[in-house]
């Protein structure tokens, strides 16, 4: 059951860059013959990628909230299940054939109903037989013909027991049973024809070898089973067909659902005095079991970072995955791994560049609508090369793309710009985190969200609700500072928003006024670039004072 996917994704908040560059990896490694990686993104999808997925008919990666270790991650021990109508005797020896003194018991479409146990299963055996008994508990005629190996030679059976079972040696002469009844008779008895002229439909012919033919009334029109088994092993094996339905235990079952991560698992398996769980899936099949030396050495997700390296911009449990590559045109920063992997990073102005050229360098065609959404991503982080941090290689990316996509990209790419501009309809909370990041700068923690518009004094209307936005946001992450960075397309240049109880790491950056909250600069467009540097410079220059 473990997961052998590997995941390409890149940061939270993820903009355009992020989820085409993801989407664009995964499609040159599985042309590579790695079918089993496969695109993610860490959040909802901004208009402006929408806007180009739509254009060039790609749909969104699905999204992932965590990669921290899952029961879906382990190798499941295979375990038998049960249902309610079995025979407590098979049921016991499943349950001795298998590690534990438990099984699962399942429904017809094996979802999990209740657990059954060996001290569960003992009254069975120790309690006095009645003539009554599989009448009582409903017993399937299956459990009796399976245990007795026997063969239905004359007429047909209901599907359960609806009568009382007797010997024909206890009956007296004459005496008369409901037809709904069970006679066990020997083919050796001195009188066979007694049973048969009881009234009782079934009979049970015991001592009979495969080659004897019984001899049956031509008018009796019952059923007649036949078993080489003894009247008394008969008996005593029919004392153990009945169903365990009343013997499970449905209150208080402890299992597992393998989306849970291994962390809650192992909280859950230290209270509890059971060593082997049945695990379900979210529909509640049965799909294994584990036990506590499951979580000893269990499997790692694999995954690929695309446009980022920093742990606090990456999914929940990154630490406990297994990176095996990353792709990105940003600083280097925190994030450790246990093995070598494969790690290429350039100062170009977009991750989409870097996988242009590495399916270039493979000699890999690159379809149309990957090289239209690779082509957005360009045109994004670059603001259509008006970034200080556009290179010449994102140009000749750009220009290669475009005629692949058939497009042209400045006239493509001012109409996805101007998509993802209009905010009007989004809360403060979703303008934030449109595309957010989160830096460690020294002692200080910083968020920097930007967003691009056509519009930057259409801004105002919502600064209060924003900066009020902001500061519960540095509330509720322990965040000394937040930027919000709103650049203007058309104008050329950003307003800087800023919020915090560290404002004055802000005044020292950029020389906004401790009574301000917001100042414009041209020619701004890039965070990387120009707002995280001169940020970090003044972090340093904070800590020598």
């Amino acid at each position: 059951m473990s997961d052998n996917k590997t995941y390409v994704f890149g940061h939270q908040n993820p903009d355009t860059d992020s989820i085409c560059s993801a989407l664009a990896y995964a499609n040159l490694k599985q042309a590579e013959g790695h079918k089993d990686v496969q695109a993610a993104r860490l959040g909802p999808v901004s208009k402006e990628t929408q806007y180009a997925l739509d254009y060039f008919g790609v749909q969104p990666p699905k999204i992932l909230t965590s990669i921290e270790p899952q029961i879906s991650d382990l190798s499941l021990q295979p375990i038998p299940q049960v249902h309610e109508d079995d025979p407590v005797l098979s049921t016991l020896k499943t349950i001795a054939e298998t590690p534990g003194r438990s099984t699962p018991v399942v429904d017809d479409q094996n979802k999990l109903i209740g657990v059954v146990s060996i001290p569960d299963l003992i009254g069975a055996f120790t309690n006095p037989y009645v003539e009554s008994m599989l009448m009582d508990t409903k017993t399937p005629y299956k459990n009796i013909l399976d245990i007795l190996n026997g063969t239905i030679i004359k007429g047909s059976v209901p599907e359960r027991v609806q009568g009382n079972v007797y010997a024909n040696s206890q009956l007296e002469t004459g005496q008369q049973l409901k037809p709904e009844d069970i006679v066990i008779m020997s083919h050796t008895d001195a009188d066979t024809q007694r049973a048969f002229k009881t009234g009782a439909k079934q009979i049970v012919i015991t001592n009979l070898k495969p080659t004897e033919h019984p001899k049956i009334p031509k008018d009796y029109d019952g059923a007649v089973i036949a078993t080489s088994y003894s009247p008394f092993e008969s008996i005593r094996l029919m004392a153990q067909v009945i169903p365990i339905r009343d013997m499970v235990r449905k209150d208080k079952v402890e299992y597992f659902v393998d989306y849970e991560t291994l962390d809650d698992v192992r909280q859950n398996m230290l209270t509890s005095g059971h060593n082997r769980f049945p695990v379900v899936n979210e529909g509640g099949q049965v799909l294994g079991s584990i036990s506590k030396s499951s979580l000893v050495d269990p499997n790692r997700k694999r995954v690929i970072l695309v446009d980022h390296n920093e742990r606090s911009q990456s999914i929940q449990g990154i630490d406990e995955a297994e990176i095996t590559e990353v792709i990105d045109h940003h600083r280097i920063n925190e994030i450790t791994t246990a093995a070598p992997l494969f790690l290429r990073m350039e100062p170009v102005g977009c991750t989409s560049t870097i996988i242009t050229e590495m399916y270039k360098e493979k000699k890999i065609p690159i379809p149309k609508e990957i090289a239209g959404i690779m082509l957005s991503a360009i045109l994004s982080d670059t603001l259509i090369f008006n970034s200080p941090t556009c290179t010449q290689r994102d140009k000749d990316a750009a220009a290669y793309l475009a005629e692949i996509a058939e497009v042209d990209p400045r006239t493509y790419g001012r109409g996805m710009l101007i998509a993802g501009s209009n905010i009007g309809d989004l809360s403060p909370k979703e303008i934030l985190g449109m595309d957010r990041k989160r830096f460690t700068m020294g002692e200080f923690k910083v968020t920097v969200s930007q967003i691009n518009t056509g519009d930057y004094r259409g801004m105002y209307k919502h600064l209060p609700k924003l900066i009020h936005e902001m500061d519960e946001y540095c509330k509720d992450h322990e965040q000394d500072l937040y930027v919000l960075m709103v650049t203007d397309i058309v104008l050329g240049g950003s307003e800087l928003v800023v919020a915090g109880n560290s404002k004055d790491l802000a005044k020292l950056a950029f020389g906004i006024g401790e009574d301000d909250v917001s100042a414009y600069f041209p020619g701004y467009f890039s965070r990387k670039k120009q707002v995280v540097p001169k940020l970090m410079n003044a972090a340093a220059q904070y800590a020598q004072q």
